[in-house]
């Protein structure tokens, strides 16, 4: 199962990279592989990969951090959401809005 988490504070991101966050730290979705694929065909991955540099891929761990980098990721997934219409864009782009308004990041457990 692929995860996507944001911390809900600075100090719930700071715990996340020890893998010890309390209950509460975290939103997340969980992505079956169909969930997984339905995304990888929007788009959005290969288009956060041309531009922002970060490789959302099989057995990778990664995350989008920083209001530059979040708000250019929000954009692709609205994008996406335009063309597409997935609800897995719509779930990822609440969880890029909550990582904007409490500054921490988007964290990709695939």
């Amino acid at each position: 199962m692929k995860t996507i988490s944001v911390p809900v504070t600075v100090e719930a991101m700071n715990r996340l990279d020890f893998d010890a966050c309390l209950p509460g730290d975290l939103e997340e979705i969980f992505l079956s592989e169909d969930e997984f694929s339905i995304l990888v065909k929007t788009g959005a991955i290969e288009k956060i990969y041309s531009t922002l540099g970060i490789l959302i891929d099989e057995y990778e761990d990664e995350k989008i951090q920083g209001t530059s980098e979040l708000q250019t990721s929000l954009n692709i997934f609205q994008e996406a959401l335009k063309t597409t219409n997935t609800e897995i864009i719509n779930k990822i782009l609440k969880l890029n809005e909550s990582a904007i308004k409490h500054d921490t990041g988007l964290f990709f457990y695939f």
